[in-house]
């Protein structure tokens, strides 16, 4: 049997849309792995229980980042779906800078709505109902690791070309205003074998991109 193991974005709860995401393969096993459990892992990504014996990963923003960031770890035959992922989360292009973010990475863990409704605002004009679902997981998540995942963001960018030992797949949304396209097609001169698909209805939200 299949097994796909499926990481979060930052302060994000995948299994919020379990049921929509595993008719992308029925027949499979489905581990979604918490927000929490993938930051203890954000330095060693493939350090995260059960993950080499994935035949499926399936990557969202942060999770993303940080599975290419440990690339060289990634079994034979592996197959990646990356979902709005970019080489740097705070290039010039982004809505993002290294200054605000580790401002914000400092403000959460102790007052963490400000900081969830600073990237809710670019969530708003998405299509699907799914803003309020998205907040009240997040508010309920540990605020350190929140300023953990911020901190990440602000210390790690993809540099140089990947190696890629099995399938990549990137999908990104052109009505996404959370993570632009032009971030994530940045990441093309460093993954030459990927595919990358757009998305022309589809914003940030997982559904959108993968369905």
């Amino acid at each position: 049997m299949e097994k796909w193991f499926w990481l979060p974005d930052w302060a994000s709860d995948l299994s919020l849309w379990e049921d929509d995401l595993i008719s992308a393969n029925p027949e499979a096993e489905h581990v979604f792995v918490s927000y929490g459990d993938m930051v203890s892992c954000l330095d060693g990504m493939y350090g995260l229980k059960g993950l080499s014996e994935a035949t499926t990963v399936v990557a969202w923003g942060l999770g993303a980042l940080a599975l290419l960031k440990d690339a060289k770890n990634k079994p034979c035959g592996q197959k990646w779906i990356l979902l709005s992922p970019y080489a740097d989360f705070c290039d010039e292009e982004s809505n993002w800078t290294d200054q605000t973010l580790t401002f914000m990475a400092r403000q959460v863990r102790n007052a963490a709505e400000p900081t969830l409704n600073a990237f809710m605002e670019f969530l708003e004009n998405e299509f699907g109902e799914w803003q309020d679902e998205w907040f009240s997981a997040a508010l309920k998540m540990d605020k350190n690791a929140l300023g953990d995942g911020l901190n990440y963001l602000v210390r790690n960018k993809i540099d140089s070309k990947i190696e890629d030992n099995g399938e990549t797949k990137v999908l990104f949304g052109r009505m996404n205003q959370a993570v632009l396209p032009s971030l994530t097609l940045g990441l093309k001169e460093f993954l030459p074998n990927a595919e990358f698909k757009e998305r022309p209805k589809a914003g940030h939200w997982p559904p959108m991109l993968m369905l």
